[in-house]
């Protein structure tokens, strides 16, 4: 049974997309955004691959490569995962391929994320985005090893690798369709064929075409220069939005319903500078996006003066930081307690 608060939330937040000659979907301007964020990336890579005259020209140009697909992961292929970009779904499905020309499946990412981690967020037996790097301990219910007292210290390295590592948890999916301890079911041999095709491409891509030109040592260190650059700021942008002290789940902690959940183990960070709401995608919105996944970021604003004012009066509780580092401050606290105790 849905509790007052979450009634009293959809009902407000359904009248504010009513309102709006769009609805939940992106709007002109941030369609603009979307194209001026694929054009860029095309012309960072292409400026890479063809232009850059030195290797000190193609390192500058690699990490503006990694900055512009950040926010291109930010903004168009979240946004189209959830198909939050056109109320066309063979629209949405058209930008959500982005995904897989870096390297990572949409239709896992579909599964893993927009199911798995929007189900059972902080669940630690079926979130995925806290279950799969045993050798960081983020919840209570996980078991705790002796190395887990240094993750405060290793774990910046090991989100380095999160894109890097990204296509060979595709493939072991693919052979143990998996989540945590929860199982899903195969996808159909074309899906799997695609999957691996845009594999194909994405490593001609990323490294063919750039070791045809500059050879393969410096290509690879290019290559992980990105990927190291473009896998830790994603993971912090994401990780610290659930991996607080507030999102902790207690052991027989009682259950609620799914919005009281979402606020419970998600948190907002510098929700007040827009340079960081239209960059990051509204995903500073994290508590926002996770109440109304199928919600354009562009209403997350005026979403959380209603979240504010209803969790007020219900007494529910809002967990948000000021600023970006203050979420990875409260973050990084609480690995080093996990890891300790």
């Amino acid at each position: 049974m849905s509790s007052a608060f979450s009634r009293e939330l959809k009902q407000e937040v359904s009248i504010l997309l009513k309102s709006d000659p769009h609805g939940r979907y992106a709007d002109p301007l941030t369609w603009c955004k979307v194209m001026i964020l694929v054009t860029l990336n095309a012309a960072c890579y292409g400026y890479f691959l063809l232009l850059a005259p030195t290797l000190s020209s193609r390192v500058m140009s690699v990490l503006a490569l990694a900055l512009c697909t950040l926010f291109l992961g930010l903004n168009v292929m979240h946004e189209s995962a959830h198909g939050n970009l056109s109320k066309n779904p063979w629209l949405n499905r058209v930008f959500a391929f982005t995904f897989d020309l870096f390297g990572i499946s949409s239709d896992l990412y579909a599964i893993k994320h927009t199911h798995f981690h929007h189900h059972y967020t902080n669940l630690h037996e079926f979130d995925g985005d806290i279950n799969e790097a045993p050798l960081i301990r983020m919840s209570i219910g996980q078991d705790r090893w002796d190395i887990h007292r240094y993750q405060a210290i290793y774990t910046p390295v090991l989100y380095s690798l999160i894109t890097l590592t990204w296509p060979l948890f595709d493939l072991m999916r693919l052979i143990r369709p998996r989540v945590g301890q929860k199982s899903f079911a195969r996808p159909a041999p074309g899906v799997i064929l695609r999957i691996l095709l845009f594999k194909g491409v994405h490593y001609a891509l990323a490294l063919g075409l750039p070791a045809s030109r500059f050879g393969w040592q410096e290509t690879l260190l290019l290559f992980t220069l990105f990927q190291t650059v473009l896998g830790l700021i994603l993971a912090l942008i994401f990780q610290v939005a659930h991996v607080h002290e507030a999102g902790l789940i207690q052991p027989g902690s009682p259950k609620h319903d799914w919005h009281i959940h979402q606020m419970l183990t998600s948190a907002d960070f510098g929700t007040s500078t827009p340079w960081i709401n239209h960059s990051f995608g509204g995903l500073n919105f994290q508590t926002i996006h996770h109440l109304f996944p199928n919600v354009s970021h562009r209403h997350f604003p005026e979403i959380q003066k209603i979240v504010i004012r209803l969790s007020l009066r219900h007494g529910i509780p809002y967990t948000r930081f000021d600023t970006f580092s203050e979420a990875i401050r409260a973050h990084f606290s609480l690995l080093a307690r996990l890891g300790r105790s």
